[in-house]
């Protein structure tokens, strides 16, 4: 006696089957949910992070380099699970930035790191007021809610 499959699993079978060979073939990147959004244009390189792209296995966290992209998204990885950056990093690290509320200069931070991008572009002064329009709160998320005397120092 034959059992009939039912439409549904088999419509769900032939759906997995085909994203997965378009993801096998297409020329755009193709990364699961859970990677940082804003990757770099094209295609990204797995092996960064990963040490078998077939697999999707990681590499030893304390051999992951910290490239620009890394640490632009960290915030990605990071609420991914504390055993990520505390396998390398103490619990205090990431209070260093992110519990600050004073303000916190990028030479202060990293002055004996000038492989590590500043948090501003060069011209930030004159570019920040984009920042602040779309989003009034982001100045005070790294320079503390007590840098208001310096603000108005220009915003009266």
């Amino acid at each position: 006696m034959t059992r009939r499959m039912p439409f549904p699993a088999v419509f769900g079978a032939a759906l997995i089957a085909l994203l997965f060979g378009c993801s096998a073939v297409s020329q755009s990147p193709s990364v699961p949910p859970k990677h940082p959004e804003n990757l770099p244009q094209g295609r990204v390189d797995c092996l960064e992070c990963h040490e078998n792209v077939s697999t999707g296995a990681l590499k030893p966290y304390g051999t992951i380099r910290h490239s620009r992209v890394f640490i632009e998204s960290h915030g990605t990885y990071a609420r991914q699970g504390q055993n990520l950056c505390a396998s390398c990093h103490a619990p205090a690290f990431c209070q260093t930035c992110h519990a600050r509320r004073e303000e916190l200069k990028p030479n202060t931070k990293m002055g004996d790191r000038p492989d590590r991008m500043a948090p501003h572009r060069g011209d930030y002064l004159v570019a920040h007021r984009i920042d602040g329009r779309l989003d009034p709160g982001s100045c005070f998320r790294c320079h503390g809610n007590k840098n208001d005397g310096r603000c108005k120092q220009c915003h009266k």
